[in-house]
């Protein structure tokens, strides 16, 4: 595929715009520089000491540049750019490592600890200055999201307490402490920390009953790293490390990241780690926004080459403000700590109402208690190729496709030991919930055990959004391969659905294939669905031998017996694709190297 020609279901090119402005000025921020100062000029020999104030000089067609150190602060620009060519930079020093971060070093006296019920802990204390809190205090601020109650309302007892904890977050020597709930935890485990009730105190256990003195303590002060003070266009931010934020969990989103309802963002080659909830936002916050659909000012957003880890909920996210986006080479991993998938805001990336959205060659792995990559409702001409997802334990399964009446496209893809969790299990590997148009094709899909491979289902069918309810028609299921996966293929009805030239592990046939309506619902295997639905009469069945690896993105594939003819898909416009499943298998060849994420 082409890096700069790719066309849409739609049949349309995708709109590929990127950063051409000549910045006629370059302010430089060294906050290790011994002449750094706020009252300097920001040249490189009299640079600032924070990225604060060069904010406040900024206009289109400038840019800051920010040389090693570690600056905590937010960053929160005042005005945006105009045009590609006139847009407005922050970017690291080539070469040098810049953290940005939402937590102060923190080095009180620490004192042994007996004035609340520590259930028999060893437990030290130490105060907070309540100078870092003006406004906002994370160590009073519980987790609660304003739609609590929107969706789901059989909250269990865990559940309700993640909610109950507080948004702030401790590090030990760059470890993170586990918070507990009320004091007498402590005595359950080590590692961990209570906030008092007044936010200005924290009561500390660390491993092994280790004294805390002298350790180095990093705490969140601040709810995000990055985000604006206005929905301002054409940011670019660029090579920084961003960590440690004490946001709450969406919605509304408030990433450590934020494009603040700003439009034509490039967010490029970060890191972006240990944020309570959410690592990246770039939509509209909230539903309950005023949505800004002209494409001058809304979406045209670019993510890419980023490395998201260790966020609470979410890697990427946004509530609609996405048309025309470009999310392609990141690696989004160990997401969904909190264990709350049922607030359905959740996943490696979660995406609202998206409109010809590109979504290609990511990494998503290590993810539980949240989906890989879920479009959530009325999503139209988007297109999700070339991605990995892989060990996610997830009810909605390794990507959710969710109540969608346009053509949206799935392809070479690779879903590889996707699990079910929670009350319901589930776990299917590629989710279409009651939707119309979706074509999934020319993916792998290898060790998906608890759900589906492939569902096409109806489990919203009365749900009405667009002035209807979904039908479950017009899909198809084409080219893909799927090894290690007895539950293979559901659809809810065969009224116009397609389902053919697809290669199926000989030793997942019993069952594995299902009808659900007209009820009651018929399991059968590949014969029957042959014989009395017409599905797949040009699929085949072979022993196959599949292994991959997730860190090295290392794939072995072997294949015995008969392979089907690939089905040129007309919504992929691209007729140079002969081959089923997500790579062209060679012969004699048995290993590939998969190329996507950030290190792609």
């Amino acid at each position: 595929m082409d890096e700069k020609s790719v066309i849409m279901p739609n049949g349309n090119p995708f709109s590929f715009w990127d950063d051409v402005t000549n910045y006629t000025k370059v302010y430089h921020v060294a906050c290790e520089n011994p002449n750094a100062s706020d009252e300097a000029t920001g040249t490189e020999e009299r640079p600032f000491a924070t990225i604060g104030r060069a904010v406040e000089l900024l206009k289109p067609g400038e840019k800051v540049v920010v040389h090693k150190g570690v600056y905590r602060e937010c960053v929160s620009p005042k005005c945006g750019g105009e045009s590609p060519d006139h847009m407005i930079a922050y970017e690291s020093a080539e070469g040098e490592e810049v953290f940005i971060k939402g937590s102060n070093l923190w080095s009180p006296e620490f004192k042994p600890a007996d004035d609340w019920n520590f259930g028999g802990a060893k437990v030290w204390m130490g105060e907070l200055p309540k100078e870092w809190f003006i406004g906002y205090n994370p160590f009073m601020t519980m987790n609660f999201s304003s739609e609590y109650t929107t969706f789901t309302r059989d909250w269990s007892d865990s559940e309700i307490t993640t909610f109950m904890l507080k948004r702030g977050m401790v590090f030990a020597d760059n470890k993170p402490l586990k918070q507990v709930f009320r004091s007498s935890e402590m005595a359950k485990s080590d590692g961990v920390f209570w906030a008092d009730p007044s936010g200005l105190k924290l009561y500390i256990r660390l491993w092994n009953d280790e004294d805390p003195n002298g350790k180095a303590f990093e705490v969140t002060a601040r709810e995000q790293c990055f985000a604006p003070n206005g929905a301002y266009g054409y940011i670019r931010v660029s090579g920084f490390h961003f960590e440690h934020c004490a946001d709450g969990i969406p919605v509304p989103q408030r990433a450590m990241v934020s494009a603040g309802l700003g439009h034509h963002w490039i967010i490029e080659d970060n890191y972006i780690k240990w944020a309570n909830a959410c690592g990246i936002d770039v939509g509209n916050e909230s539903w309950h926004r005023v949505r800004h659909e002209k494409t001058e000012t809304s979406g045209g957003h670019i993510i890419r080459r980023n490395h998201v880890s260790e966020c609470g909920i979410c890697g990427i996210e946004a509530v609609g403000n996405n048309a025309n986006s470009l999310v392609e080479n990141n690696t989004v991993e160990h997401i969904g700590s909190m264990n709350i998938e049922r607030i359905w805001e959740c996943g490696g990336l979660k995406f609202h109402t998206c409109d010809s959205v590109l979504i290609r060659n990511n990494v998503f792995r290590h993810i539980y208690n949240a989906p890989g990559l879920w479009l959530d409702y009325l999503n139209k001409n988007c297109r999700v190729t070339g991605n990995v997802f892989a060990d996610i334990d997830s009810i909605l399964g390794g990507i959710y496709i969710e109540v969608s009446h346009d053509i949206n496209a799935v392809d070479h893809n690779i879903l590889w030991d996707i699990r079910g969790v929670g009350r319901s299990k589930s776990g299917p590997g590629i989710n279409v919930d009651t939707g119309e148009k979706c074509v999934v094709a020319n993916n792998l899909l290898g060790k998906v055990k608890d759900g589906y491979a492939v569902s096409v289902s109806l489990n919203q069918n009365a749900r009405v959004v667009g002035g209807r309810v979904g039908l479950c028609r017009r899909h198809k299921v084409m080219n893909n391969i799927l090894v290690g996966c007895p539950k293979r293929i559901m659809l809810s009805r065969i009224e116009d659905n397609k389902s053919d030239n697809n290669l199926f592990d000989s030793r997942d046939d019993s069952t594995s294939l299902c009808i659900e309506y007209p009820a009651p619902q018929a399991l059968v295997n590949l014969s029957a669905w042959q014989d009395y639905y017409w599905l797949d009469g040009n699929s085949k069945q072979a022993q196959i031998e599949a292994n991959f690896d997730p860190e090295t993105l290392k794939l072995t594939l072997k294949i015995d017996g008969e392979t089907p003819k690939c089905k040129p898909i007309e919504e992929l416009h691209d007729s140079s694709v002969d081959y089923i499943g997500a790579i062209r298998i060679e012969s004699g060849k048995s290993e590939y190297q998969i190329v996507a994420g950030k290190l792609g």
